[in-house]
């Protein structure tokens, strides 16, 4: 067993599908299935139960995938050390970002965290929406900011600030003229999700499963980030919703954001690996949560959104 199967291992996890897995992987499905194949026959039985309609994982595969992440992310914990160390860095912090997820609290965030630590040297890393999840348990970032409801286990969860959704949809749409549109608007309307590797949990709370009753038609097509995400909407493959923010920063030409009333808001994470005890990390997620408390009273005023939340 070597660390390249452990990293094919995973990705096929996370998927649970292995076209996507190769894509992710840029690699071959043929490869990966060979090499998926090898750690089994190491193992002496199965990681997966395959089928022609879905890919799940085996008793062995659910033990082995929590000790996987756990030395690929210890090992690329030190890699990203070491290679600061190797670039003359006393300390980095990687940050991670869905989009412009963090908005107006980003700036002033940086700005103080700076002040507290001028040696250490900050780095923002845009994540895709799979990367949200799976960049934190590689460590490709130290935390990163993105949406509730995500009950990860392994992930400390620290909500900031909450702020209304709303409705994107094509120009063209029948809807999209509407100065407000509620949940009982939208029944039977097909909704562009993310990819499968995301929690179910996350993926139900935009497309507004609790408020219609029933978890609405998904297009065949995947959003893989924002602008794949806006550009299936634009070009009519159906509708989603999303924080206020992305209307702000995201101006799409084929895509008309409509103020969603009668939901929950979204709700701004920062979210870490529970065992990554790192001072930087602690100091930045106190500072965070004290520039939202800050920046919410102003975007009450402006966007109406919510007070500062407080973690559960």
């Amino acid at each position: 067993m070597d660390i390249r199967q452990l990293r094919y291992f995973v990705a096929v996890a996370e998927e649970l599908h292995f076209s996507r897995a190769a894509a992710r992987l840029h690699l071959a499905q043929s490869a990966l299935s060979a090499q998926i194949r090898g750690l089994e026959a190491e193992i002496g039985g199965p990681l997966f139960e395959r089928s022609t309609r879905r890919v799940a994982l085996t008793a062995a595969g659910e033990g082995l995938l929590g000790d996987a992440r756990a030395i690929l992310g210890s090992l690329d914990g030190a890699l990203h050390r070491a290679r600061a160390l190797a670039r003359g860095e006393g300390s980095a912090l990687v940050i991670g970002t869905l989009g412009p997820a963090p908005g107006d609290l980003l700036a002033p965030l940086l700005a103080r965290f700076g002040g507290r630590h001028p040696d250490v040297r900050v780095e923002i890393r845009a994540f895709d929406f799979t990367e949200v999840v799976a960049g934190l348990r590689r460590r490709r970032a130290d935390l990163a900011f993105t949406y509730a409801p995500l009950h990860e286990p392994d992930l400390a969860i620290t909500p900031l600030i909450s702020e209304p959704r709303v409705v994107a949809l094509p120009r063209s749409h029948r809807l999209a003229r509407r100065a407000e549109l509620r949940p009982a608007d939208l029944g039977g309307e097909t909704f562009v999700t993310q990819p499968e590797s995301i929690p179910q949990e996350w993926r139900d709370f935009w497309m507004l499963v609790d408020e219609l009753g029933h978890r609405p038609p998904a297009s065949p097509y995947i959003g893989q980030n924002i602008e794949e995400w806006l550009t299936l909407i634009g070009r009519g493959e159906g509708i989603d919703t999303c924080p206020a923010v992305i209307s702000r920063y995201y101006a799409w030409p084929e895509v008309a954001f409509v103020p969603l009333l009668d939901a929950p808001p979204s709700t701004l994470v920062l979210a870490s690996p529970r065992e990554v005890d790192h001072p930087l990390v602690q100091d930045f997620v106190s500072l965070a949560v004290e520039v939202a408390a800050s920046a919410a009273r102003a975007s009450q005023a402006e966007y109406g959104a919510s007070p500062p939340l407080e973690e559960p």
